[in-house]
């Protein structure tokens, strides 16, 4: 294939329109569809990326309810299925972040889905009294792997709160399928409810609602911060239970790795409060065995996220910035044999293409920042060992637009 052929492709990642076409799933009699403006719904649903067939479904209500999903890929009432998590035999309810895995769906199709919740009057021992009719909302994302057969993905960084960042780029996210990688201090710290989901929930459900994507969110070192910062997985869907992870997308591997803080434990600033080195330690025997795992080996490309960058030449990037963390140079190591294609990392507020050293043996790829001015979109487009990379500014003026082979 010639490169004129897989920018076409490309550029078509997007080409079947997502059309709006519910069924009315089996529910109770006294379920009924939310009104837009609906007081139950504090947070609509967002979608969390957790593997080419699973992804799972995360909202918020404003009382305690029950919390599952119904979910289709042909729009046939009769074939609609319904997720419901649970934890020890128990169906998670009376809470008020729910979240429903849906596992074993077709990558090659939109999936259409409806979030159903139910307040609770009462929760009795041996029966509960609900306090109104059940209420749902609409959602739907569309193929992750399209015809065309390219795997497309989005990366957003250092936000830091402002989160009409996130709202301008939508527009530039709707030629990509596969998920937006959230890299990274999207918050400042992490100091309330209220901050996690005006910063985090709310933005990642515009992405779901209005570019039809799923997320992958990454925390950078600012949401390590704060007094709220430990209950910040409560609100969260984690693919194991864990800030990092793996998942494939066609001929794609990609590794989600957490590089925790950006100072040693040590620092006064932590208050004794921190223990990154060991957390890493164990996040590094995990990349181990990813990296000689079958799914990474057989895969055509791999590629890596980290909010902290991989090593940079000092005179690589404004002010020579380099991580003297001993925790991610065992990381970095690590990485050196494991045939990456590509690395994806934040952190510096500097949007930039970095060519392969021999100490990071791999093209890496750096967002910009919060500054509207410094604030970039990095996508990507893979087929046929082909890795298009395209960085826009929030107008959707390039920064750059380059291809490599795999």
């Amino acid at each position: 294939m010639n490169r004129r052929d897989f920018l076409k492709l490309s550029t078509m990642a997007a080409a079947s329109p997502i059309v709006s076409a519910f069924g009315a799933p089996k529910t109770d009699a006294t379920s009924q569809q939310s009104a837009a403006g609906s007081a139950l719904f504090r947070i609509k649903p967002y979608v969390q990326l957790f593997d080419e067939d699973s992804v799972c479904i995360t909202w918020m209500t404003s009382e305690k309810t029950t919390g599952y999903v119904t979910w289709s890929q042909d729009c046939m009432s009769s074939a609609w299925q319904r997720a419901w998590d649970e934890t020890d035999g128990l169906l998670d309810a009376n809470f008020f972040v729910h979240r429903a895995t849906i596992v074993g769906i077709d990558p090659k199709k939109p999936l259409f889905y409806r979030v159903h919740s139910r307040p609770f009057e009462k929760f009795g021992p041996y029966g509960v009294k609900y306090s109104a009719p059940e209420e749902t909302l609409d959602g739907e994302i569309r193929e992750l792997l399209p015809k065309n057969g390219v795997v497309s993905w989005g990366m957003l960084n250092d936000v830091h709160e402002r989160t009409s960042i996130v709202k301008r780029f939508i527009p530039h996210m709707k030629d990509l399928n596969g998920f937006c990688c959230m890299n990274g201090d999207i918050m400042n710290y992490v100091e309330s409810e209220n901050g996690v989901l005006g910063c985090i929930n709310k933005p990642f459900s515009w992405v779901a609602q209005e570019a039809h994507l799923p997320v992958w969110y990454l925390r950078g070192n600012h949401e390590t911060r704060g007094c709220f910062a430990r209950n910040l997985r409560d609100y969260l869907a984690l693919k194991d239970g864990r800030y990092y992870g793996a998942a494939t997308l066609g001929g794609v591997r990609f590794a989600f790795l957490d590089s925790g803080e950006d100072k040693p434990d040590r620092n006064g600033q932590y208050s004794g409060l921190v223990a990154f080195d060991r957390y890493l330690e164990t996040q590094n025997k995990w990349l181990e065995r990813e990296v000689a795992s079958p799914a990474w080996k057989k895969a055509q490309a791999r590629v890596v996220f980290r909010h902290i960058p991989f090593p940079l030449r000092p005179t690589d990037s404004k002010g020579g910035w380099k991580h003297k963390l001993p925790r991610l140079t065992d990381m970095d190591k690590i990485l050196q044999g494991a045939n990456v294609s590509l690395g994806m990392s934040a952190h510096i507020h500097f949007a930039e293409w970095y060519l392969p050293i021999p100490e990071r043996p791999y093209h890496l790829i750096t967002g910009g920042g919060p500054d509207p001015n410094d604030a970039y979109l990095t996508k990507c487009f893979f087929y046929n060992r082909k890795l298009k990379i395209v960085q826009i500014d929030e107008k959707g003026k390039k920064s750059f637009d380059r291809m490599i082979s795999v």
